[in-house]
């Protein structure tokens, strides 16, 4: 691991791949304060991280480009928050730098642990919207199935979500990213647990149900698991899925919401998770912006997709409860 701060480097080695070009080493990025991530707080040297600082793996990523758009924009250096025209997005690929260096267990005979990523302009490439998963097979070959059920029409919030991104031409990269490869199913279990707990007040999360085995306990709390069934790590997806489909109106089952509306952090979370809604973020700016600028600027400073839905905060009319 690697203790860092704002704006320090991000340790990670990122190659980029252009059409008929060399490949390049891309700059350093640097850490930015909020950078998303769940990492752990107990080391055995026994130190104790200081505010805002992080302890990350070192990683390293391939991006492929091929789409002629995102080339042009390449070449001419833009770097504008939507780059128009994109009709296929960028591909990168990561792994922490140790499982490519020196593997423990190799991918084909172990679980892996992995996040799917997507979005645009300053979210690239690690800061988009995220599904996190796990697979006995390849997470290629996982891939290629959640692919095939957004293109069919899945109600899982993750395809429904890269769906609607897809079609509205906001997306510019889709980062696959491999968190972990081991043989222990336990180990598995609790590492993604830990991941989407970690992430669950994210608005950009796209896992509709906890991870690991509260996920499993999840699930045959609600009828949608025989209690004595042990389904695949990768096949949870589809008994969800299932639900959603016999259940069209009610949608995912959660009587612990009343109680969690009463934390506010949890309720803003929610509040701008949903489809179409802003991100908290983004309320937060319209409320500063709104003191020097018009509602139409706004609206296109922070990516709203129209000047009503920016005048509307403003208003107090909605997001009354993001502070």
């Amino acid at each position: 691991m690697t203790r860092v701060l704002p704006g320090d480097y991000i340790p990670a080695a990122h190659i980029i791949a252009l059409p008929n070009r060399p490949m390049f080493i891309a700059p350093q990025r640097r850490i930015r304060s909020g950078h998303r991530t769940v990492a752990p707080t107990d080391f055995v040297s026994g130190h104790v991280l200081a505010d805002e600082e992080l302890a990350l793996a070192p990683e390293i990523r391939l991006d492929v480009v091929e789409d002629e758009a995102l080339v042009a924009a390449a070449i001419r250096r833009d770097r504008s928050a939507h780059i128009p025209g994109v009709l296929k997005p960028s591909q990168v690929f990561s792994a922490p730098a140790r499982l490519l260096i020196t593997p423990a267990s190799l991918p084909s005979k172990a679980y892996v642990l992995y996040q799917h990523i997507f979005g645009s302009g300053p979210s690239y490439p690690d800061d988009g919207f995220f599904y996190v998963g796990v697979t006995k097979r390849s997470w290629q070959a996982r891939w290629a199935e959640h692919r095939r059920a957004m293109r069919s029409g899945s109600r899982l919030l993750f395809h429904r979500k890269l769906r609607e991104e897809l079609n509205a031409e906001r997306v510019t990269y889709i980062h696959h990213k491999v968190m972990a490869v081991t043989d222990d199913i336990e180990q598995l279990y609790a590492s993604e647990e830990w991941l989407v707990e970690g992430h669950w007040k994210d608005q950009r999360r796209l896992n509709m149900i906890p991870g690991g085995k509260s996920g499993l306990k999840y699930l045959r709390e609600h009828g949608m698991l025989n209690r004595r069934a042990v389904p695949e790590p990768d096949g949870r997806d589809r008994l969800v899925e299932n639900w959603l489909r016999e259940h069209p109106r009610k949608g995912m089952p959660a009587p612990w919401v009343a109680e969690k509306w009463k934390d506010a952090d949890w309720a803003m979370a929610q509040i701008c998770s949903q489809d179409s809604r802003l991100s908290i973020e983004q309320v937060r700016a319209i409320r500063e912006l709104a003191k020097a600028y018009p509602t139409s600027l706004i609206a296109e400073r922070i990516g709203a997709r129209h000047a009503d839905q920016v005048q509307r905060v403003i208003d107090g009319s909605t997001y009354a409860r993001v502070v």
